[in-house]
């Protein structure tokens, strides 16, 4: 899948905006539906393809899930471990539908990493 520049430009805005904004971020990666990275701002970047492949798969389970459990579409998975949680945001556009994964750490407040995430997943639909 080609991804326009324009869109790993904003991408690329977006993980910085979202890493800058909140405390306790310990990555933020932007890949395609399929696991492929398009933007990432993360602390260790070892992680970052096995980031994308597991988003990947999460949105694709938290999809199933709604739909069998006549809850919907599911926009969003949140994973709550005893050191973090990540955060797994669908993101419809216009070209490509792309998966937005926040890991945080335990000194983080979910409310606000999960604000600042789908404020900036809000920019990324629109290009």
């Amino acid at each position: 899948m080609m991804i326009k520049q324009e869109l790993r430009d904003r991408a690329k805005i977006a993980a910085d905006f979202i890493h800058f904004q909140a405390k306790g971020i310990k990555a933020v990666v932007i890949s395609t539906e399929d696991g492929f990275e398009v933007a990432a701002r993360v602390e260790n970047t070892a992680q970052i393809t096995r980031l994308s492949a597991m988003a990947s798969s999460f949105a694709a389970l938290g999809a199933l899930a709604g739909e069998e459990s006549n809850l919907g579409q599911c926009d969003d998975v949140i994973v709550e471990a005893r050191e973090g949680v990540i955060l797994i945001l669908q993101i419809p556009g216009e070209t490509a539908t792309l998966i937005m994964s926040v890991v945080a750490g335990r000194d983080a407040v979910v409310g606000q990493v999960l604000y600042f995430a789908k404020q900036a997943a809000r920019t990324l639909q629109r290009v």
